[in-house]
C-alpha cells in the first residue's frame, strides 16, 4: 500500500487519506510544502474518516488540496486553523464548515459552497477564488474581497449582483451556470480585462456589454449576435464557439479589435477565421 507519491504535474506530494501521519512526516523531512490528499491505492470512491490532526502546527505547508476522488464520512478540520503559513486551500466536501476569519493569510481558495462557511469577506489577501455552488443566486458573498484579482464561478447563480464589491477584479470566468440571466454589473468592474463565459445556456444576449470600457479579452461560448462588439472600447481579442445569426461583419467596425477566433466554422457564417483576421489587419493599415 502506498502512503504518498510525488506529483510532478502539479508540484505536490500526494498522500492517501489512510496514511496522513506517515505522509506528513515524510513531507516535512523531504521539504514538500504543497500537499494533496487523494486516494492512491485503487481506493477511489471509497469512504474514510478524515482527521487532519497530523497537520497541527505544520507551518511548513503552504498549499493543501483535499481531492474529491474519495468520500468523507467523519471530518476533523480544526488543525487547519493552526497552519499559519497556509496560502492555498482547495476542497469540495460540504462538511468543511470553515470560519475563514481564522485563516486570514489565504491567497488562493477553491471550494464548493455550503451554508456553514463563515466570513469569506474577511480574507483581505485573497487574490484567486473558485466558487462552485448550487444555492448561491448572486455574488453578494464577495463583499470585502478587495484584493481579489481572479474569480471563477460555477453553478446556480442567476445574477452577478454584488460582484462590483470585488473592486480589483481583473479576470472573470463564468461557466456551467444554466440559470444565469443578469450580468449587467460586470460594467462596474473598472479593472476587469478578461471575461470568459461558457455554457450559460439561457444567456445569449450580450448587448449589456455595449460600451464596456475595460475588457480586452473576451470569450463567449454561445451568443446571438456580435452587434455589441464595435462599442466595446478596449476589446483586443474575441473568441466564440457558436454565433446564432452567423454575421461576423460587426467586428470590422471595432476600432480596437486585433484578433478573432472561432471554432468550428459553420456554413451560415459570413466569414472564415483567416478571412476576418485578414480584413481586420487590412483595416488598420
Amino acid at each position: 500500500m502506498k502512503a504518498h507519491s510525488c506529483n510532478e504535474n502539479i508540484g505536490s506530494l500526494d498522500i492517501d487519506p489512510q496514511y496522513l501521519a506517515k505522509g506528513i512526516a515524510y513531507a516535512e523531512k523531504s521539504n514538500h510544502h504543497s500537499i494533496r490528499i487523494c486516494a492512491l491505492n485503487g481506493n477511489e470512491g471509497k469512504t474514510y474518516d478524515l482527521d487532519l490532526s497530523p497537520f497541527l502546527n505544520k507551518g511548513f505547508i503552504t498549499s493543501l488540496i483535499i481531492d474529491d476522488n474519495f468520500k468523507i464520512k467523519g471530518l476533523n478540520f480544526s488543525a487547519l486553523y493552526t497552519m499559519k503559513s497556509l496560502k492555498e486551500l482547495s476542497f469540495t466536501d460540504k462538511k468543511f464548515m470553515l470560519d475563514f476569519s481564522l485563516l486570514p493569510q489565504l491567497e488562493v481558495l477553491y471550494f464548493t459552497y455550503n451554508d456553514g462557511l463563515l466570513n469569506l469577506g474577511s480574507l483581505k489577501y485573497l487574490c484567486d477564488l473558485l466558487i462552485v455552488s448550487s444555492s448561491l443566486s448572486d455574488c453578494s458573498i464577495l463583499t470585502g474581497l478587495i484584493n481579489l484579482k481572479t474569480l471563477r464561478i460555477v453553478g446556480g447563480f442567476t445574477s452577478l449582483a454584488g460582484i462590483s464589491a470585488a473592486i480589483a477584479l481583473e479576470n472573470l470566468n463564468i461557466s456551467y451556470s444554466p440559470k444565469l440571466t443578469d450580468i449587467s454589473e460586470i460594467n462596474k468592474l473598472k479593472s476587469l480585462h478578461t471575461l470568459h463565459i461558457e455554457k450559460c445556456k439561457v444567456l445569449n444576449d450580450f448587448s449589456v456589454l455595449k460600451d464596456n470600457e475595460t475588457i480586452s479579452d473576451l470569450f463567449i461560448s454561445e451568443l446571438d449576435s456580435l452587434s455589441f462588439i464595435p462599442a466595446m472600447k478596449k476589446l483586443k481579442e474575441l473568441k466564440f464557439w457558436n454565433l446564432k445569426d452567423g454575421d461576423i461583419s460587426p467586428v470590422l467596425a471595432s476600432p480596437s479589435l486585433d484578433e478573432v477566433f472561432f471554432h468550428p466554422a459553420k456554413k451560415h457564417y459570413t466569414h472564415q477565421v483567416d478571412e476576418i483576421n485578414r480584413l481586420l489587419s487590412e483595416r488598420s493599415m
